[in-house]
């Protein structure tokens, strides 16, 4: 990836010294950190689908890295964070460029344009990365069309995400509905599926790493929206009061306002969705959404979900390295706590 992102960067700066900036907070932003879930479930899948080619399947794991460096830094601008990783999101960190050089205009308006172009670089070199990965044409084609997928039904997922806060009522249906798409779908089915084509996987192969990943997926997600309301910031890298701020429309959520007496209904109202509820607010709703039950029913639904993605794996006729690191994947979320 380095090596890759130093070629970028050299190409940039003989069209001008200025642009090297792009290349280099694409470097920043992925150095950051991050878990490398979506690389590191495509090579599992190409290792469990007997893929040998080790270095090769690289290019196709950066690929998804970035990938995923455009979705976040397009979703912190929707979501107006400015953190990520513990760090500032990039449309912060190009408002600070634009202050620190005394740019004329707006420094907010220069972050979030100069942001929407890094993350549409960020994608343009996922989609070079896999293009020219070392791989028989006819397996980069069939990746293609499951990273083409992939790249449509996050932003499906992620317009349902939009739409939920301003629609009004949602149900489990829904949350379930984007969770499959904006996480399920993007960050463990579609990497799967192209890692085992890549390894020559048939189509009818595929079949055990979707009954694995959908739930796997809705129930990481879940996990995650669990750790965002009752984590630190310090292991989250975020603030743990954004999402109740923002309005967030979590499993957490839905089924607190499914369970709790209508006095805490009212609460609710006045807390979540609200950017200036005070911390012992933000508690009281906390508080709520523990003692309805609805943290219980959402980390009781994400136990049951990972147990069925283990099932789903468990039988298959994989390459037993790819099948137990698949297996210690699920059973890493059965254990994370808050």
């Amino acid at each position: 990836m380095n090596a890759y992102l130093d070629e970028k960067i050299a190409e940039a700066s003989k069209i001008h010294p200025e642009t090297t900036v792009l290349g280099e907070e694409i470097r920043r932003f992925v150095a950051a950190g991050g878990k490398r879930v979506r690389p590191a479930f495509a090579y599992s899948a190409y290792v469990a689908s007997s893929g040998r080619s080790f270095e090769a399947i690289l290019y196709a794991s950066a690929a998804l890295e970035l990938l995923h460096a455009f979705a976040l830094i397009h979703d912190d601008i929707i979501d107006k964070a400015d953190l990520r990783r513990g760090e500032p999101s990039v449309h912060k960190a190009f408002e600070y460029f634009h202050k620190n050089r005394k740019f004329k205009g707006s420094s907010q308006k220069f972050g979030i344009d100069t942001a929407i172009l890094v993350g549409d670089l960020a994608l343009s070199f996922a989609d070079e990365l896999l293009n020219t990965a070392p791989f028989p044409s006819e397996r980069i084609r069939r990746a293609k069309s499951y990273y083409d997928l992939m790249k449509k039904q996050v932003l499906y997922g992620e317009y349902l995400d939009v739409l939920v806060p301003v629609k009004g009522q949602v149900t489990e249906e829904d949350i379930l509905k984007i969770l499959e798409y904006k996480t399920a779908k993007y960050t463990i089915e579609r990497p799967l599926h192209i890692g085992a084509v890549l390894a020559g996987a048939e189509e009818e192969d595929l079949i055990v790493y979707s009954s694995y990943g959908v739930p796997l997926g809705q129930a990481f997600q879940m996990q995650d929206d669990v750790m965002g309301t009752f984590g630190s910031e310090e292991k989250i890298g975020k603030p743990t009061d954004s999402d109740i701020k923002e309005g967030k429309q979590t499993m957490l959520v839905v089924k607190a306002y499914e369970f709790s007496s209508s006095s805490d209904r009212k609460v609710l109202n006045r807390v979540i969705g609200n950017n200036k509820a005070t911390n012992e607010e933000i508690e009281e709703a906390r508080e709520i959404i523990r003692q309805c039950g609805a943290l219980d029913y959402s980390q009781n639904l994400s136990y049951k979900l990972i147990n069925s993605a283990k099932a789903a794996i468990r039988e298959a006729k994989l390459v037993e390295e790819g099948r137990n690191y698949l297996l210690e994947a699920a059973d890493y979320l059965l254990t994370r706590s808050t």
